[in-house]
């Protein structure tokens, strides 16, 4: 399966992120995990504490904490901050 994805796709990919890749090669590659985190960590930010609440809680039906999308959607991200910290 393997072969056939690569013998299918692997020419276009390659023309698309060979531009890519040779641009990013000679950076400090510890700048891409710290911008990723960063990047995550400011979404979390904005959605959690400056995001209106009137955006977000449209239609919903209860006003309980755990039906609050911004609390999950902070908490949906975090799994992705600990991969990209600690892998």
């Amino acid at each position: 399966m393997a072969e056939f994805m690569t013998s299918l796709l692997g020419k276009p990919l390659y023309a698309f992120f060979n531009p890519i890749n040779e641009l990013l090669t000679p950076l400090y590659m510890p700048w891409a995990r710290i911008v990723a985190v960063g990047f995550f960590i400011l979404t979390m930010v904005w959605v959690g504490a400056i995001l209106n609440r009137a955006y977000v809680h449209l239609e919903r039906p209860n006003n309980r904490w755990y039906s609050d999308l911004r609390i999950w959607t902070v908490v949906s991200m975090l799994p992705h901050v600990f991969v990209y910290l600690y892998f």
